[in-house]
Formats: structure tokens, sequence, C-alpha cells
């Protein structure tokens, strides 16, 4: 029986933090959904504060869920990014330390050549940086907005259902 090396076991243990945190991401996305389905079927309005906080359930859901959506998008574009960025930064500390570099005619590239190739990816490399610090930057606030926005609505669902069960007890009105 060989023992895995300690990289076999970071990358198996990391794919299945990946696997784990996409498989939630997955259900939250779906529970979003579902509640506000379930909510719209189920609802009854009793008075108008009581269908505003329906109404502003509902929307906080769907807020919520498009956001999601938008962010669940979004996911590869940033993955590619990451990927193309290492790659990158791969090929430039594979050039600086002096690795042969062939063109795509098959020559050597000269010193000149290989220093104006390393600049060149540098620029790429920050470009790159540039581009998902903004997919990062809009990743942070649709999460935000997902997971609050639900947090949000159930909180308006239950003041609604709770203020709808309140008038519907017996000796009661408003």
């Amino acid at each position: 029986m060989a023992i895995p090396d300690s990289t076999e076991l970071v990358d198996k243990n990391l794919e299945h933090s990946i696997q784990t945190q996409q498989k939630l991401e997955f259900y939250f996305l779906a529970l979003v959904f579902t509640i506000l389905g379930f909510s719209i079927q189920t609802s009854q309005f009793s008075t108008n504060i009581q269908a505003i906080f329906e109404i502003m359930a509902w929307f906080s859901f769907l807020v919520s869920g498009l956001s999601g959506l938008s962010r669940m998008a979004w996911i590869p574009v940033s993955y590619k990014h990451y990927s193309e960025l290492t790659e990158e930064k791969s090929y430039a500390n594979e050039a600086k330390r002096g690795r042969s570099i062939i063109n795509e005619s098959g020559q050597l590239l000269s010193n000149d050549e290989r220093a104006d190739l390393i600049k060149k990816t540098d620029q790429r490399i920050t470009e790159r940086k540039n581009i998902m610090e903004k997919i990062d930057y809009w990743h942070n606030i649709k999460t935000f907005l997902h997971k609050w926005l639900f947090i949000g609505g159930i909180i308006l669902l239950i003041v609604s259902r709770a203020f709808n069960l309140y008038l519907s007890a017996p000796n009661r009105s408003v």
C-alpha cells in the first residue's frame, strides 16, 4: 500500500472542500427560489400592512435569488482568470530564471527579446489582476445581497404570516 504524499492529500482535501462549497451554493440558491415560490402560492392577504410585508418578502427573495444566479454565472469566469493568471505567472517566472524560450518560428529568444517578453507578461499579469479585483468586488457584493436579502425575506415573511395569524385569531379585528 502506497502512502500518498502531502501534496496529494492537500489537493484531495481542497477538491473536496470546493465540491462541498459548490453543493452548498446550489442548495442555497434553490432554497431561495423554493421559498419564494412557496410563499407566493400560500399567501393570503388580510390587511394592507400585512400585504406590504408579504410583497416586500417576495421582492427580497427575488433580488436575493437573482444576485445568487448572477454570482453563480460569474464563478467560471473567475476560475478562468485565476487559471490564466497562474499560467502567466509560471511562464514569467520561468523566463526570469533564464529558461530558454523559443518563439513561433522555433528560434531561441535573445536576451533583449526575453526582457521584452517578461515586460509584456508582467503587464498582462497586472491587467488580469485588475480585472480579477473587479470581479471579486462584485462577487462580494452579490454574496452579501444573496445572503442578507434571504435573511431579510425570511424575517419579513415571518412578520407577514404572524400578522395574518394574529388577525385570524378568534375575537381579533383591526
